[in-house]
């Protein structure tokens, strides 16, 4: 056999060993598997990667879109420049909220340390001999139900052995040395919370800058109707915004209005219980309450009338504000009830922490947005 034959011989050989190519139609079908697998993969490790920076992101573009009209309005003055408008903006955002909260949490911090013996003081008052008590601070046609429920509560072990004011003070004392050492025992925290800040104000800055065209870019690769995504990022826009401004400025009128109360009733460390007030309105369904209901009850032992009166100042003005303000901050805007709101602020914050207060409303308001298209479109489509 010649060495032609040969050749000819292994190459029809190797020929028959190789499986036949697919159809194009198929090649194109396992292209495209190929395609997307590795696509997905990629974005699974990206989001691994920025995983450890998705609150900082969050927080940062949640403030960009809050603050995005204060940028237009420096950029319509500025054209052409960006990185200016971009700058001003930042720096006006730090000195709008970053600030003012500083120099809330130090003077907080300040008057952490006069926590426990404030509270003592009380308790002392109503401990002391010459003290009113409970009973003769309550209304006549009350003494039996009081004498009823205090001998029930003495048929019980756990009860009878309980010592509430003493309960209250050795968690005051813990509450309170723990805020005055705050900056000591968590100085590893301090560092990463100042690490997350200069991050957030590096992320608004270019958010500031390039976010729209990236939105515009965003928007065009996803593979919906333009009409769609316009609605879906205009539900986004509405919600957050709306959730951010409306919890804030709800907060900031509850703390505004309990510290006048405090004020005109004497209250001693009124400024610090009138801040600690403002962040607990920020907490759904119980809020302020959590504040100046303790409050009342101990100025009620005290002097009744003082405490009667922050009660009633308390559930009217600073509580009962919350049910005005925040349907027309919040639900108004974003056209969703206020109860399913709070269910989101609440199952968002029990999930991902202090930043599911913004990612539960906004899971809603698109869960929302994409029921309508399915109403308005794909359903139609069906019946056609």
């Amino acid at each position: 056999m010649s060495e032609a034959d040969q050749n000819q011989t292994t190459s029809e050989s190797v020929h028959n060993l190789l499986l036949p190519l697919p159809p194009a139609a198929a090649q194109k079908k396992i292209f495209r598997w190929f395609f997307f697998g590795i696509f997905a993969f990629l974005l699974y490790q990206l989001l691994l990667i920025l995983s450890l920076f998705a609150n900082v992101m969050i927080w940062a573009a949640s403030l960009t879109l809050v603050f995005w009209p204060v940028y237009h309005h420096i950029e319509k003055h500025l054209p052409g420049r960006p990185n200016l408008s971009a700058g001003l903006c930042t720096a006006a955002v730090l000195l709008l909220v970053l600030i003012p909260l500083t120099a809330i949490f130090s003077i907080v911090m300040a008057q952490s340390a006069q926590l426990y013996p404030t509270l003592q003081e009380w308790i002392a008052v109503l401990q002391s001999p010459e003290g009113a008590s409970v009973t003769d601070l309550l209304p006549e046609f009350m003494h039996s139900s009081w004498h009823r429920l205090s001998a029930w509560m003495d048929t019980i072990p756990t009860l009878a052995q309980f010592d509430f004011p003493e309960f209250l003070l050795a968690n005051a004392d813990t509450v309170s040395r723990g805020l005055a050492n705050f900056g000591a025992a968590t100085a590893r925290n301090i560092l990463f919370g100042f690490v997350n800040l200069v991050l957030i104000i590096i992320l608004m800055f270019f958010c500031f800058r390039d976010g729209e065209p990236f939105l515009r870019w965003l928007l065009a690769i996803i593979p919906m109707e333009k009409l769609h995504t316009q609605d879906v990022a205009a539900k986004v826009y509405e919600t957050v915004t709306a959730v951010i401004r409306g919890a804030l400025m709800t907060a900031f009128m509850q703390g505004a209005l309990a510290l006048i109360g405090y004020l005109i009733a004497g209250v001693p460390l009124a400024l610090f219980f009138g801040v600690i007030t403002g962040f607990a309105a920020l907490i759904p369904v119980v809020g302020a309450g959590l504040i100046w209901l303790p409050i009342g009850l101990f100025i009620f032992v005290q002097d009744p009338g003082w405490g009667i009166f922050l009660m009633i100042w308390g559930f009217f003005l600073v509580s009962l504000i919350d049910n005005f303000l925040k349907p027309i901050l919040i639900g108004n805007k974003t056209r969703m009830p206020i109860l399913l709101i709070f269910c989101a602020m609440i199952g968002g914050a029990n999930i991902y922490g202090v930043t599911g207060f913004i990612i539960g409303p906004i899971l809603i308001s698109v869960l929302l947005a994409f029921i309508t298209i399915y109403r308005d479109y794909y359903m139609n489509e069906a019946k056609a």
